[in-house]
């Protein structure tokens, strides 16, 4: 083929790539310029290095940008040595839909306000952080909301009432801080799907609020608290709960009264005051463990209720049966 002729074939592709409008370019000049400063804070890490103002923003790690409109909807840094604290920046993403900040060990200091500017946010992980403080009554300005996860930090104070507020909020997790305090009964309001509520392993304490009698949880943890009274409340035959861990309170009523529903496949009592007898309704739980309680009575024979180790029933008043030494 004459070198002419290939030239001419050749000329329209060249002049893609070579004189490409700016629009080409899929990064927001906003979103880039605030990606920037993000980097500047947190002074300038490894982790970040992709994060070169000659390129494409949408292109580097760390991040996600929409398919059309590319703005930044998604920021996550994990598993790293970052130091610093949460840059408040970041509330300047503002179609930022996911925030993840996930095994940081060097962050601390608190939650800040600018993230309240996040109006599009629906997924919030901040969790085996340092962070410190108490959990800020302004994430209930986040009404897109669905999942917020500040477990694994040092959080203090107490749970505030406006995440009730959040009409889509379904997964909760505020559990290994230093929470005190009683459990807001307003957040039986909570309306998210298969709601998930946990806060393990802090200090919180009181009764549970009546209102939770009509709550119907998805997973409840509130083991490894100072919880009492009575937590039967919980329970209820029309419910679709699975999982339900109350372990290592203060809970003091009478298991023989408890209804179950079927859907119910863990569950954790130990450590509490609970007594009367075991129902033949659990025989149905793929789990179980109740020892170190004051119940009483036969262990109902069948089911799965035989194939537990005794250790799932020891240290009670007066159980027995298989697999605990015979009724008299």
């Amino acid at each position: 083929m004459a070198p002419a002729r290939l030239l001419l074939l050749l000329l329209p592709l060249l002049s893609f790539f070579l004189l490409r409008p700016a629009s080409a370019v899929r990064c927001h000049p906003e979103d880039k310029e605030v990606l920037l400063r993000i980097k500047s804070a947190l002074n300038n890490p490894y982790l970040l290095a992709s994060w070169n103002p000659d390129v494409d923003c949408c292109t580097w790690y760390c991040l996600k940008c929409h398919y059309k409109t590319h703005r930044v909807i998604s920021l996550f840094f994990l598993n790293s040595n970052l130091p610093g604290q949460i840059p408040s920046a970041i509330g300047d993403l503002t179609y930022l839909q996911d925030l993840t900040l996930h095994k940081l060990s060097n962050f601390t200091g608190p939650i800040p306000e600018s993230l309240t500017k996040l109006k599009y946010l629906n997924f919030l992980r901040l969790d085996w952080l340092n962070l410190t403080g108490p959990i800020p009554s302004f994430l209930g300005q986040l009404k897109n909301l669905t999942y917020l996860n500040l477990s694994f930090n040092k959080l203090t104070g107490g749970i505030p009432d406006t995440l009730s507020t959040i009409p889509g909020l379904g997964y909760v997790g505020l559990d290994r801080n230093q929470l005190t305090g009683k459990i807001p009964a307003s957040l039986a309001n909570l309306k998210g799907n298969s709601l998930y509520l946990i806060l393990s392993h802090n200090n919180l304490s009181g009764e549970l609020p009546a209102t939770f009698a009509g709550v119907d949880f998805g997973k409840l943890d509130l083991s490894r608290n100072r919880f009492e009274g009575d937590a039967s409340l919980v329970f209820g035959r029309n419910k679709s709960t699975f999982y339900i861990d109350i372990s290592r309170n203060q809970f003091e009523f009478d298991l023989s009264k408890v209804d179950f529903n079927g859907s119910l496949t863990t569950l954790d009592m130990n450590h509490n005051k609970i007594y009367g007898s075991i129902p033949k309704a659990m025989e149905t739980l793929q789990f179980l463990n109740v020892s170190y309680n004051r119940l009483c009575g036969p262990i109902p024979v069948g089911g799965r209720l035989q194939s537990f180790d005794y250790t799932v029933y020891f240290h009670n008043r007066c159980l027995c049966g298989a697999p605990l030494a015979s009724c008299k």
